[in-house]
């Protein structure tokens, strides 16, 4: 009997699943579209305080409230379909915030770690918080909140 190679292809992790799948494509733009609009905001308000302050985790929270607030209006209105999700509105709401929270936590950490512990300029720091933040999020809401 012949040895079989192993297969060359990535085994993706169960979470990163839907992000595969070639109908996610269209709303995976929408929310990515969607984010480029908070995270405008979000960098804006950073931008300003942390200029004022001079406090980049405490401005990169805040920061980051703002957007959420914005991405939960565009997302419900352009990204998501909530008249087809069981759950009430209220419910959805707070689901949305608490998964910004998490996304708002791993931000702060990020920012902190890397401004702190390794030295990273702010806006650095910020940029890998929002990659890192922007992935985590959209897997929660896509597979939780709206799901």
């Amino acid at each position: 009997m012949k040895p079989t190679m192993p297969s060359l292809r990535p085994s993706w992790p169960a979470f990163a699943e839907p992000l595969l799948r070639h109908d996610m494509l269209p709303q995976l733009l929408r929310y990515a579209f969607v984010s480029g609009l908070a995270l405008t905001l979000d960098f804006s308000v950073f931008l300003g305080l942390n200029g004022l302050i001079g406090h980049p985790t405490f401005s990169g929270v805040c920061g980051y409230a703002a957007g959420i607030v914005l991405h939960y209006v565009l997302s419900r209105r352009f990204v998501f379909d909530v008249r087809r999700s069981p759950k009430a509105a209220h419910r959805l709401f707070v689901e949305f915030v608490a998964s910004g929270i998490v996304g708002l936590l791993a931000t702060a950490g990020v920012i902190a770690l890397a401004t702190g512990l390794f030295g990273v300029a702010p806006v650095a720091a910020k940029l890998l918080a929002a990659a890192a933040s922007f992935i985590g999020v959209f897997l929660i809401r896509r597979t939780v909140v709206f799901a």
